[in-house]
Parts: C-alpha cells; sequence; structure tokens
C-alpha cells in the first residue's frame, strides 16, 4: 500500500502582494522574468517559494516592489530573514 501526502505551500501573501500592484498572474510573471507556471505553483502552494533560487525571489521582489520576507511564509527563513534586516 503506498501513501501520497501532498505538502500546500499556499501563498496567499503573495497573492494579495500581486493584486495590489493590479497585475495578473501572466503579468508578473513576465515583469519578473519568471516562468508564468512556475510562478502560479509558488502562489498556488504547489511549490514552496522559500527554496526557490534567490534570483528568482528577487526577481519577484522587484516586479513587486516588495522585501523578501514579504513573501517567504516559512517560519525559519522568515525568523533569518527579520534578524538579518534589523
Amino acid at each position: 500500500m503506498e501513501i501520497t501526502v501532498k505538502v500546500n505551500y499556499k501563498n496567499e501573501k503573495l497573492q494579495k502582494l500581486r493584486q495590489a500592484a493590479g497585475l495578473s498572474q501572466s503579468q508578473l510573471a513576465e515583469a519578473a522574468g519568471v516562468n508564468v507556471r512556475m510562478y502560479q505553483k509558488y502562489e498556488q502552494g504547489d511549490r514552496d517559494i522559500s527554496k526557490a533560487q534567490l534570483t528568482t525571489l528577487l526577481r519577484i521582489c522587484k516586479a513587486l516592489s516588495c522585501k523578501l520576507s514579504d513573501i517567504v511564509t516559512d517560519a525559519e527563513t522568515s525568523e533569518l530573514l527579520a534578524e538579518y534586516e534589523k
């Protein structure tokens, strides 16, 4: 018997920032220079954004005019960023 567990990394902060910027997922992906499907997976929770390459994270932040700590949601990374940004 095989058991499959699906973890969801839904990133509501990322979605809210994008919507506040008035951008569609496609527009944001284009502005950030990232693949639209990859971006959708981060926003929908199919991929953990905290595991993304730093360049990808920074491109998304630049397109959204936000800080890295605004889009990374896992506790360990958020804590490290808070210490770094002091």
